[in-house]
């Protein structure tokens, strides 16, 4: 599976700002790793990371994806992802977000890599629908992770992160490690 770098944007659901998850993979190596992907819709995360190496990746999301030309993209449907939590059902929760990525802590062996992409700016909460995370949601998000590195749209480094950064609204892939 080959693609040019300068046409990676095109497979991104996000354009531009999708390659930082490519820049952030080549920072933190994937080779060889068992990934996992949560609501992919297109699999343009799939690819990058088959991309740098990924032994397999398992791709959770509602409509069953396929990536011509490899075998090493598992699907599971969210249903039955949830039904293996036992929380399929549950009520509306405004703190779901956290409860997800502590799920997905729980598949991680320590010191794993989880490469997390969240929109932030001023905290914001519109209760099941979307988030947008400040400095105190994002700490809670974080909580169980050493911070490891920001990425933003196609700088190929990690941006270097300030209280400044909280004003406006970026996209921003964060790369944590699980202590």
């Amino acid at each position: 599976m080959e693609l040019p770098e300068n046409d990676l944007y095109k497979i991104s659901a996000y354009g531009l700002r999708g390659k930082a998850v490519y820049h952030a993979f080549k920072h933190y190596p994937i080779h060889n790793k068992v990934g996992f992907v949560v609501g992919s819709e297109r699999p343009w995360v799939e690819v990058y990371a088959l991309l740098n190496g990924a032994k397999e990746v398992t791709t959770v999301e509602y409509q069953k994806l396929v990536i011509e030309g490899t075998n090493k993209v598992r699907y599971i449907h969210p249903v039955a992802f949830a039904e293996q939590w036992k929380e399929y059902g549950d009520p509306l929760d405004p703190i779901g977000d956290l409860r997800e990525v502590w799920k997905i802590s729980c598949l991680l062996k320590q010191g794993g890599l989880l490469f997390l992409g969240l929109p932030r700016g001023d905290e914001v909460l519109v209760f099941n629908l979307h988030r947008i995370y400040g400095p105190i949601r994002l700490a809670m998000i974080m909580t169980g992770f050493e911070w490891l590195a920001t990425f933003r749209r196609d700088t190929p480094h990690p941006i270097n992160f300030t209280w400044n950064d909280f004003k406006g609204y970026h996209q921003d892939l964060f790369v944590l490690r699980k202590i």
